[in-house]
């Protein structure tokens, strides 16, 4: 059974971590396969542990799965003509809504033969920065599905009940190495810091509408942090804050 630290084995299982703090991409395909790339180096035992913070112009990432929908290509056109191009992602989950103001924070990291890191501790490894982060606001993150939330599952963080993070994981086998690496491991989130959320959600059922599939999600579960804060700061300046606390949260706990 998992406790409440074991995910700091996983900090304390590589000799050094490297933090990727990313300026906003001009191509969000390229930032999401930036990820993929980084993946491969890891399982090949070519990169050690690496994060990477990094955010995207506006788009709707789907998955590998949501593809095959029926209409997906006539969804796919008609988005892109009303602002909102569609990127495939490799990881699990389901369809979510990027732009500037949105976070993303990916860990990545080899896994040695005899190693064994369950996913509960994958998850809480990557989530932990986000919520120390968060503390430094005054806002506490619980972790929790959030029922009606696009991508849900038990490694959403919500605040007073409402969805500000999403979670996903993919595990790469590694081709044959000198290093011992048996896998490499890529977990990521999103964090919804400047962003209209319902509208976001809406964007979401959209896809959904329009590619042929009768899964909807529910625009009033989730929220983002600046409408969890008494005052407004000017446009970016709280995103930038945030990548600056979960870049100092991150290497706290790469340190230990």
């Amino acid at each position: 059974m998992q406790t409440p630290d074991d995910y700091l084995a996983i900090y304390q299982s590589q000799p050094r971590w490297r933090l990727i703090n990313e300026p906003p991409a001009p191509d969000p395909d390229a930032a999401l396969k930036r990820d993929t790339e980084l993946l491969k180096e890891v399982a090949a035992g070519k990169r050690g542990a690496t994060a990477r913070l990094w955010e995207v112009p506006q788009c709707l990432v789907v998955t590998r799965k949501e593809t095959r929908f029926p209409h997906f290509a006539d969804a796919v056109a008609q988005l892109s003509d009303q602002g909102w191009p569609v990127i495939v992602r490799d990881s699990g989950g389901t369809t979510v809504p990027l732009h500037l103001g949105i976070l993303n924070f990916s860990l990545l990291f080899p896994q040695q033969e005899g190693e064994t890191f369950d996913l509960d501790s994958v998850y809480t490894a990557l989530c932990e920065p986000i919520r120390g982060a968060l503390a430094q606001l005054g806002l506490i993150a619980e972790y929790g599905a959030t029922e009606g939330s696009y991508c849900d599952g038990r490694y959403n963080l919500n605040i007073q009940g409402l969805k500000v993070t999403g979670t996903a994981q993919k595990l790469m086998i590694s081709p044959p190495n000198p290093k011992g690496v048996k896998q490499g491991i890529l977990a990521q989130a999103m964090l919804m810091v400047e962003a209209d959320a319902a509208q976001g959600t809406e964007w979401v059922n959209r896809f959904y509408q329009l590619a042929g599939n009768e899964r909807r999600f529910d625009p009033m579960v989730a929220t983002s942090i600046e409408s969890l804060l008494p005052e407004t700061k000017p446009q970016g300046e709280l995103t930038l804050q945030l990548r600056q606390q979960i870049a100092e949260s991150f290497s706290h706990l790469a340190a230990n």
